[in-house]
């Protein structure tokens, strides 16, 4: 059954707007059932905006039209996307008020209306997820496991008190943003993908440190590419970070919180500017255990035993593309061991990559201790080029969200 037709927003409207409360109430509707294969049905009956475009396309990839519009119709560079923002048709956003969530709406304007005492701009009352949709061969697009990234915001707005996101709720606004903004999927063969940003936080006014009343969802979509040219980079050098933490014992760090990334920004400009593109934090308590990179998980490699080893720390946020990679890695025969991971094992690996869903795995060439003063204290050498289990790995999981090869574990989600 197709639910009511979500409310578009245009531009011209906004200065009416400007002066209304910070955000607009809406009833929400009852939320679809799922049923394997995953075909979500769209609510969003709005203007095709991919129609008749298709000879605007830069690169000579061929956009198959379906029920949904054709995929790769925008006129942008395919073929030279990296990983940056670009303004696309719309982003969708929903507000819970009263107790409840209510109806979603597309809107064209990039900016939002927030009260000055709104709990994310004072206390930090915000959480984000990542994801992407993919274009496959014959014109359908795909989104890669929103499911995992709808449990993982709601237990991520549970730890800083914010209200749940139904699960089908959340799987069907992916889904009708990823419909709107059909020409911005980069087309199959490109390399790229529709990058959605999942946003959560209080827009209720508090003053004292307390909850919101009011909260806002919001999913923004961005047409990306491959986050190194070529799809997987020459291995990275990477600096243990002593002189900073990234989550405290019993913190915030297995929850996607806004702030735990803003914690990251000196510490990861530092290292760059030593000339190491990646960071490598470990455990706030002791400094002798292996946590996480800046932006991505710990992958240890020990291709002798067949080990794919990384750390079970509560700190450390739960990576849906590591989810994945373990999956395969134990489809292919290898150990999965999940727990510490002392700094004195990092001798023990071949490989170590760092994994997320932007780049999915960048592969770390050497990891890299100083002492106080700022000298070289240890290092840790792994491989020179791309190691073949990281290849294997990432070859892998790609092919699943291209569509190249058998689903097995119902990981894509049809946009419709």
């Amino acid at each position: 059954m197709r639910g009511p037709a979500i409310m578009r927003i245009s531009t011209s409207l906004l200065p009416l707007l400007a002066g209304a409360r910070p955000c607009l109430a809406f009833l929400a509707p009852s939320p679809p059932s799922l049923a394997r294969p995953h075909n979500i049905v769209g609510v969003a009956d709005g203007k095709n905006a991919a129609d008749g475009a298709a000879s605007r396309s830069r690169l000579a990839v061929s956009a198959a039209s379906t029920d949904v519009g054709a995929p790769g119709t925008a006129d942008l560079p395919w073929s030279e996307l990296g990983f940056e923002f670009r303004p696309t048709k719309s982003h969708l956003r929903m507000v819970y008020r009263d107790g409840k969530w209510g109806e979603a709406e597309l809107v064209e304007s990039p900016y939002i209306n927030v009260h000055i005492g709104a709990t994310a701009l004072h206390y930090g009352q915000s959480c984000f997820e990542g994801l992407k949709a993919f274009a496959h061969d014959d014109g359908s697009v795909y989104m890669f496991r929103p499911d995992e990234n709808a449990k993982r915001i709601n237990k991520s707005g549970e730890r800083v008190m914010m209200p749940e996101i139904p699960v089908e709720t959340f799987i069907q606004a992916c889904n009708d943003v990823v419909k709107d903004n059909i020409a911005y999927v980069p087309p199959y063969g490109s390399g790229g993908a529709l990058y959605l940003r999942p946003l959560l936080f209080g827009t209720g006014p508090r003053i004292g440190l307390q909850p919101a009343e009011e909260y806002t969802f919001l999913i923004l979509v961005i047409p990306v590419g491959d986050y190194y040219k070529g799809g997987l980079a020459k291995p990275v050098d990477g600096l243990i970070v002593d002189e900073y933490d990234r989550a405290a014992p019993r913190g915030v760090g297995a929850a996607k919180v806004a702030g735990n990334y803003a914690a990251d920004l000196i510490p990861n400009m530092e290292a760059k500017k030593r000339g190491y593109p990646i960071c490598l934090y470990l455990d706030a308590a002791t400094h002798t255990k292996v946590e996480e990179f800046s932006t991505s998980n710990f992958i240890g490699i020990d291709n002798g035993k067949g080990r794919y080893v990384t750390p079970a720390s509560p700190s450390v946020l739960p990576s849906i593309t590591n989810k994945s990679l373990q999956t395969i890695a134990k489809d292919e025969g290898m150990t999965v061991e999940k727990r510490d991971i002392g700094v004195s094992e990092l001798t023990d690996f071949d490989e170590v990559i760092a994994c997320g869903t932007a780049v999915v795995v960048t592969p770390v060439g050497s990891l890299t201790r100083l002492d106080g003063e700022g000298k070289e204290s240890s290092k840790y050498q792994f491989s020179e080029d791309v190691g073949e289990t990281t290849r294997r790995l990432y070859d892998q999981v790609r092919s699943v969200q291209n569509g190249e090869t058998d689903d097995k574990h119902n990981w894509n989600f049809k946009v419709q």
